[in-house]
């Protein structure tokens, strides 16, 4: 092993004691972690909103001390903290947090994610009904969707617009889906027939598969108007032609 070698593990050593000897290196270690929990609370604002200030800062900072940063770049920091958030205590008494930790995080991935051009809907105005239905599609790099067992995007979407009061949604499953269009990042709520088809896309369906099983799953849903919404949304990429 290479002196430089040695020296890096001895200095990660350093700072992962719980008490480094050399006090220099308590200092930067101190410094490390709080730049670590700011990372945090900037990834994680709605988290860090409901929870409050001291609250947060204590919890980021047990995440910290067990999945330290493995870059110094933070921008991008924590993407293991809404599964982490889950296994926390705090999470009986609080089950959504969890759930707005990861719409927290989708919409650092979705600012944060590559360009593409969104799939224009005057564009398939030529294209059959028959071709649209046989055609698969990819989706912007910048979507981001999931389905909630409990109101995590009510929630998070009304402290995005800083209600007052108390929040008290409908406690029922709920999805939600982030794009970006126009280089702005937006967020709405969607219901379990527009997950089905955004996951059967995801997968590879075609449309009309993917249409075909959101309507046997549920039948009182407008297909059509799920679609025409997704598509405006700018979620879509790409339309892949099959067997045309």
């Amino acid at each position: 092993m290479s002196d430089l070698a040695h020296f890096q593990r001895d200095f990660v050593a350093a700072l992962g004691a719980a008490q480094p000897r050399n006090p220099a290196l308590a200092v930067y270690r101190n410094t490390a972690i709080k730049g670590a929990v700011d990372a945090l609370a900037d990834n994680y604002p709605t988290v860090a909103m409901i929870l409050g200030e001291a609250t947060f800062r204590a919890l980021a900072a047990d995440h910290v001390a067990a999945s330290p940063p493995s870059s110094p770049v933070l921008a991008g920091y924590g993407a293991g903290f809404p599964d982490w958030l889950e296994l926390q205590p705090i999470c009986q008494a609080l089950p959504y947090l969890s759930g707005v930790a990861q719409i927290d995080r989708f919409r650092t991935e979705s600012h944060i994610a590559s360009d593409g051009a969104a799939l224009d809907p005057t564009a398939l105005a030529a294209v059959s009904a028959e071709t649209w239905s046989a055609s698969a599609v990819t989706l912007h790099p910048a979507t981001r969707f999931a389905w909630f067992s409990v109101p995590a995007p009510s929630i998070w979407l009304a402290h995005l617009d800083a209600q007052e009061g108390d929040i008290a949604p409908e406690w029922r499953p709920e999805g939600i889906i982030l794009t970006r269009l126009h280089g702005a990042v937006t967020a709405r709520r969607i219901a379990a027939a527009d997950h089905r088809i955004l996951f059967g896309l995801r997968v590879g369906e075609t449309i009309g598969q993917a249409a075909t099983a959101a309507a046997t799953l549920y039948p009182q849903a407008d297909i059509t108007a799920a679609f025409r919404e997704i598509l405006a949304s700018g979620a879509l990429s790409t339309l892949k032609k099959k067997g045309f």
